[in-house]
């Protein structure tokens, strides 16, 4: 389940990608309002490179605040379902971990939860 945010959270998410915005735009249009692309195909690769970019970032910031990358969020063990105790946030280490999405790889980090049960490792889900 996503967390839910706070309007201060949202303003500071909503500057941040302004900021990435305008980083997409200057890539495009640049000084000479242009930025020496000519052929369309190169105006089309640039926009498709800077929108992906963007898509990218979204999806990082995205994940970065879904509860399920909360150390302290206590979870269901995906093979038996039983509850798994959250260990104290302070204490867990959290590992980045790549993923490859349809508008290339971005990263993101987790914590690593065991099952006694099953005593498995598994990552939540999010």
């Amino acid at each position: 389940m996503p967390s839910k945010l706070s309007p201060e959270q949202i303003d500071r998410l909503r500057k941040e990608f302004h900021q990435e915005a305008d980083k997409t735009l200057d890539q495009l249009f640049g000084q000479d309002g242009q930025n020496g692309l000519v052929t369309f195909n190169e105006r089309e690769d640039r926009a498709c490179e800077e929108g992906d970019r963007l898509t990218r970032w979204l999806l990082e910031e995205h994940l970065a605040v879904d509860a399920s990358a909360d150390p302290g969020e206590e979870v269901d063990c995906p093979l038996c379902g039983r509850p798994v105790p959250s260990a104290s946030p302070e204490d867990v280490e959290l590992e980045e971990r790549k993923i490859k999405t349809r508008r290339g790889e971005i990263n993101f980090e987790r914590a690593a939860r065991r099952c006694a049960h099953c005593r498995r490792i598994f990552f939540p889900a999010g």
